[in-house]
């Protein structure tokens, strides 16, 4: 293995807790709970871009009876891993996409973890270069989204995403069962800023963004 290929490794690792690469492709740890989670998918499957399905990025290793909610701008796609009676289990809607970028809800049947928590393992290539967030609607709105590559901090100090007077983040508190807000406001006399504060984005965390017209949220990523 080459130094150029370890170092790449260290720089990523120390930047992406829990992630995991040898230079740009590597595997992301998500810890699953019972119950609804708002996660997502920060590793490009194959690299081509055009493979990130259901299936894919998920397998088959979660429980019988869950259930992925993608947002497509006025619903939900929703893709269930089911096992039809002595069938095997596997995903309807095999056609469904979880891209880089895209926010997802993840449902886990009750009792499937008997309390606990486990994880479910993602693998693929980081994302590099110049980068824009497709999901964002040119007209403003709600949208069920992510950061494109796998690093947490702040949503416009760390990930780059430019924002607007009026612009509203909603994070899921799976403790309290309920939004945690952010807003970006401007008083009157004053200088717009987040309320209460700017929002921390973990690595596979998805969050409902409003945005507002002609948001861009666009950065350039590289790993050294």
């Amino acid at each position: 293995m080459c130094a150029a290929a370890l170092a790449a490794a260290s720089a990523f690792t120390s930047m992406a807790q829990n992630v995991y690469s040898l230079n740009v492709v590597g595997y992301i740890n998500i810890p699953l709970v019972e119950g609804f989670q708002l996660v997502a998918n920060q590793l490009d499957f194959d690299g081509t871009g055009t493979n990130n399905t259901t299936p894919n990025i998920l397998g088959t290793n979660l429980p019988v009876g869950s259930a992925v909610y993608t947002w497509n701008g006025s619903g939900y796609n929703i893709a269930s891993f089911l096992k039809p009676k002595g069938g095997t289990a596997a995903w309807d809607h095999a056609n469904y996409t979880l891209n880089p970028g895209q926010g997802a809800w993840l449902q886990i049947p009750a009792g499937a973890f008997g309390g606990t928590t486990q994880n479910v393992v993602t693998v693929g290539t980081v994302d590099t270069g110049a980068l824009v967030n497709p999901n964002l609607p040119a007209a403003g709105g709600y949208s069920l989204v992510s950061s494109m590559v796998p690093i947490s901090g702040g949503l416009q100090t760390a990930l780059g995403y430019t924002p607007a007077v009026g612009d509203a983040v909603y994070q899921w508190s799976i403790p309290k069962s309920t939004y945690i807000i952010s807003s970006f406001l401007k008083p009157k006399g004053g200088t717009a800023a987040w309320s209460p504060s700017e929002p921390t984005i973990g690595i596979s965390e998805g969050f409902w963004l409003q945005s507002q017209a002609g948001g861009i949220w666009s950065n350039y990523f590289t790993i050294p």
